[in-house]
C-alpha cells in the first residue's frame, strides 16, 4: 500500500485544528517500509510560535487503529500544537496519525515536553547539587525525536542557588530499553575515566519517566570538520580512542552477535528492496552474500561496543574527544563500530567529488589509529563490517524523502559494498 499524498494527508489533519495552525509546509521527513509498503511516517512543518509540528504516522489495521486512537486520547490532552485530539485514525489509509508529544510507546513525553511540570521533577532528581537548590525556571526543546523509539531533549535550567547544573539532556525512551540501558552510561563513565575521550556525565535517571540524565559535552561535531586541515589528525585520534573504548573494563546486559547481526541484515533487505525495486535482485544477492559471511567467519571476542557509531556521534574540542549515543550499547564484535565509521567516511569521500583528498586522508587516518593498538585478528573481519554498513547505509539514505540525491547516494553506497566485498578496504 502506498502513501497517501501530501495534499490529502494535509486536508485530513486540517479537519481536527484549529483555523491558525499552517499545514501548508508540512514534509514527509522519514519513512520506514516493510515488505508490502510503508508503515511509519514521521511528518515535520513549521508550527505555532515558532515550533516544528512534528506528526507521526503508523500502518495499522482499522480494529487496532480505533482501539489505540482512542486509549491515546484517553490518555493524552488535546495537541499543544493546536489539535483538537493527540490521535486521529484514517481508516481509508489504515495510518493512525500522533501529534507529538502524543507516542503510543513513550507515553511520558506529554510530561517530558512540558517545562513546568519538570521543574519539581528535575529538582527533585538533580538535588545532590545542593540539598536545599530550588528551580525557578525551566526551558525544555526538543534535541531529537524517532517516534516511539526514543526522543532527546535539553532542559536550561534557572535554581536559586549556584553550583547546580544549568543544562541537562534528557533521553526518554521505551519501557524496555530503559531498563537494559539505564545503567549502561553510568558504568562506561566510571571506567573511561582518563582514558583519552569523554562520556556525557550521568545526572541519574528518572524511571515514572523513562528517562535517563546527563550532562552536556562541549565540542563540534566530526563530520562537520570533514574539510578542515584537522580533520585527518582528528580521526586518526578518533580511532585511537575508539579503539581505547572497546578495552574497557565493563560487561554489559545486552548482546550483539551473529544472529541479531543476521536478523538486522534481513529487515533492512526487505525494506531496501520495496524502495528501490529496480535492484531487487541486487540487493537480494548482497544480503545473501553478507549473511553467509557473518555466518561463517571466526568467532569474535565480545566487547563493548557503541552500536551507532559514526562522526556525528563523536564532538570536537580542542584537544578532546567526546563520544555520544550509548543507549545502544552492547557486547558485540568492535569490528562493526569501526565498519560503521569507514562506511560513513567513505560516504564523505564520495559526496566530496574533487574535494575527497581530506575526506579519504581521515578515512585511512581512522583506521591507522584504530588499527595501532588493536588485536590484530580485527583485520580480517573489517571488510565484511565494512561491507555490511554500506549497505545497511544505502538503505539508509533512501528513508529520508527530502533528500533530492538519495537515489544517487544508495546506488554509490551499494556499489562500494560490492567492491569492498571482493576487493576489501584498499
Amino acid at each position: 500500500m502506498e502513501l497517501p499524498d501530501l495534499a490529502s494527508v494535509r486536508a485530513f489533519l486540517r479537519a481536527s485544528c484549529d483555523a491558525d495552525v499552517v499545514l501548508d509546509d508540512l514534509e514527509v521527513r522519514y519513512l520506514q517500509a516493510g515488505p508490502s509498503g510503508p508503515v511509519r511516517v514521521l511528518y515535520e512543518g513549521p508550527g505555532r510560535g515558532g515550533e516544528l509540528l512534528r506528526v507521526a504516522a503508523r500502518r495499522l489495521g482499522p480494529a487496532k487503529g480505533r482501539r489505540l486512537e482512542a486509549a491515546i486520547n484517553a490518555r493524552c490532552a488535546p495537541s499543544p500544537a493546536g489539535f483538537r485530539q493527540a490521535a486521529l485514525y484514517a481508516p481509508a489509509w489504515e495510518l493512525l496519525f500522533q501529534i507529538f508529544p502524543a507516542d503510543q510507546r513513550l507515553t511520558s513525553l506529554p510530561v517530558a515536553t512540558d517545562a513546568t511540570a519538570m521543574a519539581p521533577i528535575l529538582e527533585a532528581a538533580l538535588q545532590g547539587c545542593a540539598p536545599e537548590a530550588r528551580v525557578r525556571d525551566v526551558a525544555a526543546q526538543v534535541v531529537r525525536y524517532k517516534p516511539e523509539r526514543k526522543c532527546l531533549l535539553r532542559y536550561d535550567l534557572t535554581w536559586g542557588v549556584a553550583g547546580c547544573p544549568s543544562v541537562v539532556y534528557a533521553r526518554v525512551g521505551r519501557q524496555s530499553r530503559f531498563e537494559r540501558a539505564r545503567d549502561t552510561l553510568p558504568r562506561l563513565w566510571a571506567a573511561a575515566s582518563g582514558d583519552g575521550f569523554t562520556l556525557p556525565q550521568p545526572l541519574g535517571v528518572v524511571p515514572p519517566l523513562c528517562m535517563e540524565l546527563f550532562g552536556p559535552v562541549p565540542g563540534v561535531i566530526l563530520f562537520a570538520l570533514v574539510q578542515t586541515e584537522a580533520f585527518p589528525a582528528l580521526c586518526h585520534r578518533v580511532g585511537v580512542a575508539l579503539n581505547r573504548f572497546h578495552a574497557l573494563p565493563v560487561l554489559l546486559e545486552d548482546r550483539w552477535g551473529v544472529e541479531a547481526q543476521a536478523g538486522r541484515l534481513a529487515e533492512n533487505a526487505e525494506e531496501f528492496a520495496w524502495m528501490l525495486p529496480g535492484e531487487r535482485a541486487r540487493i537480494g544477492a548482497l544480503a545473501r552474500t553478507l549473511d553467509e559471511r557473518l555466518r561463517d567467519g571466526p568467532p569474535a571476542p565480545a566487547r563493548p561496543i557503541h552500536r551507532d557509531f559514526h562522526g556525528d556521534n563523536v564532538l570536537v574540542d580542542g584537544g578532546r574527544i567526546a563520544f555520544l549515543d550509548f543507549e545502544d550499547c552492547a557486547m558485540g564484535d568492535p569490528a562493526d563500530d569501526v565498519g560503521s565509521n569507514w562506511a560513513q567516511l567513505t560516504w564523505h569521500v564520495l559526496k566530496a567529488g574533487a574535494r575527497r583528498a581530506g575526506p579519504d586522508a581521515g578515512r585511512r587516518a581512522f583506521l591507522e589509529g584504530y588499527l595501532r593498538d588493536a588485536d590484530r585478528g580485527i583485520t580480517g573481519r573489517l571488510p565484511l563490517y565494512g561491507a555490511l554498513h554500506c549497505f545497511l547505509y544505502a538503505h539508509q539514505c533512501l528513508r529520508h524523502p527530502q533528500d533530492v540525491s538519495r537515489y544517487e547516494d544508495a546506488a554509490a553506497m551499494l556499489a562500494v559494498c560490492e567492491h569492498v566485498l571482493e576487493h576489501g578496504l584498499a
